[in-house]
């Protein structure tokens, strides 16, 4: 565990502590460290909604919990507690309800019940705040890229033309290609699995051509396809298009060769122990014969299945499409929490503009997290809009209770002023020249 992670594990506990004891200000101000690190620490959003103050911030903090863990039964019990209990104005109730897999057939018939679980939930872009703590708005008295229906660069908020392949301001390439499904399926891992099972299978052969056959020909061969799959398989674990198409065509000629071998069988075996003794053979050839026999079953059988997969089921995670990268919301998000992390994600690719999007989103539906709103205006100062910057850290200093975030926030606006103040000076300068 790294030295940052052992702090963070100090706060947590710390902060479970202080909770427990009834401190509730020195207990959020802990958890509230836990999450500026830890977005998605489920037990620090567990722990923090029983320490802050009113019922729309508890609210969130149960949320994100379900967010991260949908099977959290207390995040699950304390929502319904919350829902029961609230105001009919506050916004809509509705019951969750989510099915599960049985674990086996006896499963589903002893226990059905465990197959599905419920729960209540509040649509929380509904709740209308009413404590005197204003919420978090996106400031509109700015007439700038943010305010226009234009296509903008998903890295540098450049607008642009529709032909541009190049963004003009960053020079970055705005055609990609990438996977149509992101993330890999089972089907991709059974796959290069089987691939690298009928490598090992052949590995089995070379040791039968050397130790039963004494066919260093045979023996070679094996050998060139074990080193040839294990590639393969190795490629295939990485996505790669050519790997994919060249397991096909070998799979095919392995299937095609061993059924021409079974159909005209080269008496290889009769070869080897020809020069042995007939007592010897007697007991040699029927087992090297059907160590053989079965080592090929087993090629034969891995290299159907993976040729079964390769075609049928695996193919749709080679697929590619070219995607333009410009600033636009991601299909999935939903919750304040999955926006942040969809935002974090996109910030550490380079993709700050629609890294922005993201936070705006989390920000207006979480306005008691802060930390989506440094986040936003951190995102900001990096492409450039210090005003917005400044409007939106200057927010989250005023409404937060903790005063070493104070001193956190009010570090990163004089920051943020000061380069402001140097490319001013630095444009000033240049027109000087001019």
């Amino acid at each position: 565990m790294s030295e940052s992670e052992q702090q963070v594990q100090a706060w947590l506990k710390a902060g479970i502590t202080a909770v427990k004891q009834g401190d509730r200000v020195q207990g959020r101000q802990l958890l509230e460290k836990v999450l500026a690190a830890d977005e998605r620490n489920e037990t620090a959003w567990l722990w923090l909604s029983g320490a802050v103050e009113t019922t729309e911030e508890r609210q969130i903090c149960l949320e994100n919990v379900l967010a991260i863990n949908p099977d959290n039964q207390m995040a699950q019990k304390g929502l319904a507690k919350l829902a029961k209990t609230a105001p009919a104005e506050s916004g809509k109730t509705q019951t969750v309800r989510r099915e599960y897999a049985p674990v086996s057939t006896a499963a589903a018939l002893l226990y059905p019940e465990d197959q599905v679980k419920t729960w209540e939930w509040r649509d929380p872009t509904a709740v209308q705040n009413t404590q005197s703590t204003p919420g978090f708005k996106a400031q509109e008295k700015y007439d700038d890229i943010w305010t226009k229906t234009v296509p903008i660069c998903g890295y540098c908020a450049q607008e642009l033309a529709p032909d541009d392949e190049r963004c003009p301001r960053c020079k970055k390439k705005l055609v990609m290609s990438s996977f149509r499904y992101p993330d890999a399926s089972a089907n991709l891992t059974i796959f290069w699995v089987l691939v690298l099972g009928v490598s090992q299978f052949f590995l089995l052969q070379l040791l039968y051509n050397i130790l039963a056959q004494r066919n260093m020909l045979a023996a070679a061969g094996s050998g060139i396809m074990v080193a040839i799959l294990a590639g393969l398989a190795l490629g295939i674990a990485w996505r790669q298009t050519m790997a994919h198409v060249l397991t096909i065509y070998l799979f095919i000629a392995i299937i095609l060769f061993f059924l021409l071998r079974w159909i005209l069988p080269p008496d290889w075996v009769m070869v080897a122990v020809a020069d042995m003794d007939p007592a010897i053979q007697q007991f040699v050839l029927p087992l090297a014969s059907g160590l053989g026999e079965v080592i090929r079953i087993f090629i034969m059988t891995g290299s159907v299945l993976g040729l079964f997969y390769a075609v049928v089921k695996a193919g749709p995670d080679f697929d590619q499409v070219s995607v333009r990268q410009v600033a636009t919301l991601t299909k999935g998000p939903t919750s304040a929490a999955d926006f942040n992390a969809a935002a974090l994600r996109l910030a550490r690719n380079g993709l700050w503009a629609t890294a922005v999007l993201h936070w705006q989103n989390a920000a207006a539906k979480a306005p008691q997290q802060i930390s989506y709103q440094e986040s936003l205006g951190r995102a900001y100062a990096t492409l450039g809009f210090y005003e917005r910057s400044l409007d939106v850290l200057q927010s989250a200093r005023q409404r937060t209770s903790s005063p070493e975030r104070q001193v956190e926030i009010e570090q990163q606006i004089q920051a943020v002023q000061a380069k402001n103040l140097s490319e001013k000076a630095t444009e000033e300068k240049e027109k000087s020249e001019k």
